[in-house]
């Protein structure tokens, strides 16, 4: 898989590296936003996946993570469990939180819901995976913490999945995270988060999605827990057999900072709108164009200026896949 985008955004941020965002990362460059090569194994009792990666998004994501391992997108091998459907996995995984992917052309518009910019992308643990019904299937997952590949503490961080498969015209999933993402020489703070979705077929052409986030952590010298949101409601309609058109309108609010750091004081708190038109004229190739902008609470937004309530952004993008 291969991503390459061009992007301006309208505040012309001082730095090339835009703000709050994972993907397109960068203002006014031609660049890659992520390059992908793996390989799968597959048999009756044993399936494995090892990824190497490059690109912005790597950038932004893998910053904090050793050099050595920002390179690996995803590396576990999973064993089934006896004459089941269960599977057991190890490794490095794909988060089991959220709609959107770190693969631009799995996702209906190009750019990332500021939810899945302020989620985990990708896990490193144990899942527990298999169906619980003719529709339904539930995943245990026992993780190093919240978008880690290295541990940052002694404890370990438990998450749950459950996706129900209604009818070929409606799913729903639920998420789970919970766990400490505090140093060990600070107070124990437990992090409880839930990711809801749901996406439903319209017509036969046209889709649409909901999709809540709703987070809590404990205060580092009280009893009582912050708390961020967040709301998106996304639209697809495939309008000839080439062409395709989404939108999507979300809404972030982390007043106290948990999650996404301001230092205003409103915190960060935006409303969003995105427009995405697609041209696929094979299987796999893509070209997509996307406009997209903000309105935040507070001056949170880099600008040539200092600092602005709106910001937005064009991006353009060809994206390839072979598998």
């Amino acid at each position: 898989f291969v991503d390459g985008y061009y992007a301006f955004e309208f505040t012309r941020p001082p730095g090339k590296d835009r703000s709050f965002t994972t993907q397109p990362l960068r203002h006014n460059e031609f660049n890659l936003n992520l390059a992908l090569f793996a390989l799968q194994y597959n048999t009756e009792r044993v399936h494995g996946k090892f990824g190497l990666q490059a690109g912005t998004y790597v950038e932004s994501n893998y910053a904090a993570e050793p050099a050595g391992l920002q390179r690996i997108h995803e590396a576990f091998v999973g064993l089934r469990l006896g004459q089941s459907d269960w599977w057991v996995d190890m490794g490095l995984m794909a988060s089991h939180i959220g709609f959107e992917s770190a693969i631009s052309s799995y996702n209906w518009t190009y750019s990332r819901a500021l939810m899945a910019d302020f989620s985990p992308f990708y896990e490193t643990g144990m899942r527990l995976s298999g169906p619980v019904s003719e529709t339904a299937t539930f995943t245990l997952v026992v993780v190093n913490g919240w978008q880690n590949l290295r541990e940052t503490n002694d404890e370990k961080a438990l998450g749950t999945q459950i996706q129900i498969q209604h009818s070929d015209r409606f799913s729903f999933n639920w998420s789970t995270f919970l766990g400490n993402e505090q140093p060990d020489s600070q107070p124990w703070q437990p992090r409880i988060f839930n990711n809801f979705f749901g996406q439903f077929q319209i017509s036969e052409k046209t889709d649409g999605a909901l999709i809540f986030d709703v987070g809590f952590q404990k205060k580092p010298s009280a009893g009582s827990f912050n708390t961020w949101y967040a709301a998106a409601i996304y639209g697809r309609h495939q309008m000839t057999e080439t062409i395709s058109m989404a939108g999507r309108l979300e809404y972030f609010a982390d007043k106290n900072q948990v999650i996404a750091p301001t230092g205003t004081p409103n915190g960060f708190q935006t409303l969003g709108a995105s427009l995405n038109l697609d041209y696929a004229p094979t299987d796999h190739f893509v070209w997509r164009i996307e406009a997209r902008g903000f309105r935040p609470k507070d001056r949170i937004y880099p600008s040539y200026s200092g600092f602005d309530r709106l910001s937005g952004f064009l991006v353009s993008s060809f994206a390839v896949s072979i598998d």
